[in-house]
């Protein structure tokens, strides 16, 4: 069975610009977690053709300047440019659609093609013992409240969570989509400037001289990139099993709990790797959110959260913070019911019910007892969380943007984000 199957190919209007698509035709398929689109286009009159680009939305799968002669129905059209480029379908979800296109000197975009088709899942050789608790979120959201309340549940394990953000999954990922890109691993077979600093990822990479015989190359994009990801799997869990041995919490452990960068490809990637892993969507109101990166910022005497020196706060609103509010709810309606959402207002003013969801979705010891437990080992220690707050009270924080936020910015942060609160169920 073909690891990559084509069931849809489509041409598009171009808006001026003629060509099409070589190949992958419908019904092929690739043996590899990868696959080459090739074709050709003429830009339209008086423009010209930068690049080729595949995209997966709006995100860039691929992107390679003309790099063949036209073939075909192309050789015979004056000004036509080929191409070719390598798409890597471990980064497409398992039933998916991209869209190849045009891109002009200018910047414009002029569409050339559709395709459709899927793609098997990694399905990793192993079985993993400790599954993630994923908290996807933005920050200055609750994130470091909320781990350290799941670590203190017996079933799951996190490393200080109170001090630090531990990414091993997120690092482990990395590793894993570097090592399974095809200029990566054929490296191993031909390592022509082998002297380049991170030849090993396929820096300076050159086309390979040869074939490739006795399947080789189709075992490094099929077997090998599942044997790779069972070894990133594998090294996640062993970081939380050695927690778990050194911490004495070896019994009944069955999650790790670790924050996630809202990156919609490495979420369903750490999800299709460990088929277990439950995610916890955290949202805080985005007003609210706002008034503390600001008052963080100002403790600090610093500029993070992506509020950089010469940004205004109504450019940050604009630019920033309402980009991250529409990713944080694309990603909760992706998810659907396979996600919980977790909103920090109701950790903090309703604690007890909201554990109780939580550690039921994660389907551990979620009564009144196990719960209360939880609450007052996680208040024992509050020195850390005083270093992380901007106000004392937890409960000051809801709708803090009423008295921290300029009037004018206030009304533009209701304008803005209305359309993004009221789906989350903020007023």
């Amino acid at each position: 069975m073909a690891v990559v199957t084509i069931n849809e190919v489509l041409g598009r209007d171009g808006g001026g610009l003629t060509g099409g698509l070589l190949g992958p035709a419908v019904g092929e398929g690739a043996d590899v977690f990868s696959f080459n689109v090739r074709g050709w286009a003429v830009p339209p009159e008086g423009a010209e053709i930068a690049a080729f680009r595949v995209l997966d939305g709006e995100r860039i799968c691929a992107e390679i300047p003309p790099n063949r002669p036209p073939t075909a129905a192309g050789e015979r059209v004056e000004g036509a440019v080929g191409f070719e480029v390598l798409v890597r379908a471990i980064e497409l979800a398992p039933s998916f659609a991209i869209e190849v296109v045009a891109v002009l000197a200018d910047g414009s975009l002029r569409s050339l093609a559709g395709i459709a088709g899927t793609r098997q899942a990694l399905a990793v050789p192993r079985e993993p013992a400790l599954e993630p608790a994923m908290i996807t979120t933005i920050g200055r959201s609750g994130s470091k409240w909320l781990a350290r309340l799941l670590s203190c549940h017996p079933a799951v394990l996190a490393f200080q969570p109170l001090v630090f953000e531990p990414r091993v999954a997120t690092y482990w990922m990395t590793v894993l989509r570097e090592l399974t890109a095809p200029k990566s691993y054929l490296r191993q077979i031909h390592t022509e400037r082998w002297d380049e600093p991170r030849w090993w990822l396929g820096d300076g990479a050159v086309g390979l001289p040869a074939p490739v015989e006795l399947g080789m190359a189709e075992w490094l994009g099929n077997e090998s990139v599942r044997q790779v990801a069972a070894i990133c799997q594998e090294r996640i869990e062993a970081y939380y099993r050695e927690v778990a041995r050194r911490s004495g919490e070896t019994e009944g452990v069955r999650y790790f709990a670790e924050k996630f960068l809202l990156d919609p490809l490495l979420l369903d990637l750490t999800t299709e790797v460990f088929p277990g892993a439950k995610e916890l969507i955290l949202v805080r109101d985005f007003r609210d959110r706002l008034s503390s990166v600001f008052a963080w910022n100002e403790k600090r005497g610093d500029h993070g959260f992506g509020h950089d020196a010469e940004m205004s706060k109504a450019e940050y609103l604009v630019e920033r913070v309402r980009a991250d509010a529409e990713d944080l709810i694309d990603r909760w309606r992706k998810r659907g019911d396979a996600a919980l959402l977790v909103r920090y207002e109701d950790l903090v003013l309703e604690p007890e019910a909201t554990l109780g969801r939580v550690f039921g979705y994660l389907e551990v010891e979620a009564d009144e007892a196990a719960v209360g437990a939880v609450l007052e080992l996680a208040n024992q220690q509050t020195e850390l969380l005083d270093q992380h707050r901007t106000v004392s009270d937890p409960v000051q924080t809801i709708g803090r943007w009423r008295r921290d936020l300029p009037a004018d910015l206030a009304e533009e942060s209701n304008q803005l984000l209305a359309p993004l609160l009221e789906p989350f169920g903020y007023s």
